[in-house]
């Protein structure tokens, strides 16, 4: 399979690295639409534009995929700039974050298929989570090529409406931010406590693997994992009743979610 990305940043090399560690991918090919700052001498194996590209040949007979890993922005300037037959037989994926199937499509010969997945940032050391949308009449065989490329930078979850990938974007493609947010609160807790920031630190990012390990089991229940920590009157209990006093830690993420979701409409519909 060749692979043609545009953009090549943090997420773009990891995803590009796993695939072709996967064997599923052959060939990267890689364009930075942004111009290098001054000075600045290009990245080995990127080419910096269109004409580079095509002056080396590497694109000659088309690709088999896409990857839109630009800034929203540039995403339907930068599809546009594609020469035709590189995308006779391509699959267009997009990771750009608000970017619509209509923006894209109307950026493309007709016809092009087009997913948009959201992955979140864990991907990068292939413990991430991705949701995918297929628009319609992209063929099930190119749904699971995709997919099992995504795959192999940790789980990957189709949906079945675009509007759902807004749904991924509260819950896990900012979702590690919120982990991460809880972690710092629990590490400066330590602190508080009287522990050695060095020590709280490991101590909350620990017990943080090591929940998520936990949770990740097959069938895992969250509630039981957290009932088998909770014994009657003892240190959890206590610190899960301040928690749940008015169901005021639910209450806040249900609000926090819905705050994401609400930006991720906003973005989509070009807000």
């Amino acid at each position: 399979m060749k692979v043609l990305f545009l953009g090549y940043g943090n997420m773009g090399r990891a995803l590009g690295e796993a695939w072709r560690d996967s064997g599923r991918v052959q060939t990267l090919l890689a364009i930075d639409p942004a111009p290098l700052p001054e000075g600045a001498a290009p990245v080995p194996g990127r080419h910096a534009s269109v004409q580079s590209l095509q002056s080396s040949g590497d694109a000659a007979g088309g690709v088999d995929l896409v990857v839109v890993a630009v800034k929203p922005a540039m995403a339907a300037d930068a599809l546009r700039a594609l020469p035709a037959d590189w995308l006779a037989q391509a699959v267009v994926v997009s990771v750009a974050a608000g970017v619509t199937v209509a923006t894209l499509e109307a950026a493309l010969p007709l016809g092009t298929p087009v997913i948009r997945v959201m992955p979140n940032t864990p991907a990068m050391l292939r413990a991430g989570c991705t949701g995918l949308y297929a628009a319609p009449g992209v063929d099930e065989a190119r749904r699971e090529r995709v997919g099992a490329l995504f795959a192999t930078v940790g789980s990957a979850h189709w949906v079945d409406q675009e509007s759902q990938i807004d749904l991924v974007t509260a819950i896990s493609g900012s979702g590690p931010a919120y982990y991460h947010l809880f972690s710092e609160a629990l590490a400066q807790a330590g602190v508080a406590l009287g522990l050695a920031p060095e020590l709280a630190r490991a101590l909350a990012a620990d017990t943080a693997w090591g929940a998520a390990a936990l949770q990740h089991q097959p069938d895992a229940d969250f509630a039981a994992l957290r009932r088998a920590v909770t014994s009657p009157n003892g240190t959890t209990a206590a610190a899960i009743a301040v928690f749940e006093e008015g169901e005021a830690l639910r209450a806040l993420v249900k609000k926090a979610a819905e705050a994401a979701h609400r930006r991720a409409v906003e973005l989509s519909a070009g807000g």
